[in-house]
């Protein structure tokens, strides 16, 4: 289970970068690799070996729009998990 906590400052009214850390069901890591690859706000996306599967790059104009794109990447079907890093 993921919290997000929405960011008040006005220093995050700018431009987002995040990291997510995907980990999805066995046998399904191309199948979600594929409907994350095609998220507009996804810039690279790559499937990785260890705790999780996947792992990929948003660049969004606000943290909104970075949450919105983490919640598009959560309702995936097949996504057990995520784990968002914010760059600062």
């Amino acid at each position: 289970m993921s919290t997000i906590i929405p960011l008040k400052s006005t220093r995050y009214d700018k431009m987002a970068v995040g990291y997510v850390a995907v980990h999805c069901d066995t046998g399904k890591e191309l199948h979600v690799f594929e409907r994350i690859n095609d998220i507009r706000k996804v810039k690279e996306v790559q499937i990785v070996m260890g705790l999780y599967d996947i792992i990929c790059k948003l660049e969004t104009d606000n943290t909104k729009e970075l949450e919105d794109a983490v919640m598009r990447i959560r309702k995936i079907p097949h996504v057990q998990t995520t784990m968002t890093l914010l760059v600062i």
